[in-house]
């Protein structure tokens, strides 16, 4: 739940930004329903995207060896979570200005790989920083008592608005 914690805080904080970012155009051109659909759409899809993303994480801590990833999920999934998340963001601020090379996908993919690597080995043998990134952990998993009901509200909008 912990780890789950941290990917809805992403999901959501990120699609809530470009929500944000794109409200005044969003007031110059849409009525209040169509805006209220978009944000809809936006936060029942980081609902969706949290779910997936956790379930990804679940799945690779069954498959891989208990030492991998299963033995001190919480802080690896949270590791994982945040170095692929600045990952995304880094590489995302190149997509709008040029094409990425090969090269650059090679180091998004690559290097955040061979940083979780490192991460987790040097976190196996200090359990303090273990215990520093749980507690973190913790703390955000306030905001899945916002998120939570935001993005099972908003799925149900958009399942009755695409039944209707």
């Amino acid at each position: 739940m912990s780890v789950f914690g941290i990917v809805a805080f992403v999901c959501f904080s990120w699609s809530l930004i470009g929500f944000f970012n794109k409200l005044s155009s969003f007031i110059l051109y849409f009525t209040l329903e169509e805006i209220g659909s978009v944000f809809a759409y936006m936060m029942a899809f980081a609902l969706l995207e949290s779910l997936v993303v956790t379930g990804f994480l679940v799945l690779l801590s069954a498959l891989f060896p208990s030492e991998w990833l299963k033995n001190g999920f919480a802080y690896k999934g949270f590791l994982i979570t945040v170095i692929l998340t600045i990952d995304a963001i880094l590489f995302q601020k190149f997509l709008p200005y040029r094409t990425p090379s090969a090269l650059l996908l090679g180091l998004s993919t690559i290097l955040p790989m061979a940083i979780i690597v490192i991460m987790i080995h040097v976190l196996q043998s200090r359990p303090k920083l273990q215990n520093l990134f749980i507690n973190v952990q913790d703390r955000f998993l306030i905001l899945l008592f916002a998120y939570l009901p935001i993005g099972l509200v908003s799925l149900l909008v958009v399942t009755v608005r695409n039944l209707l």
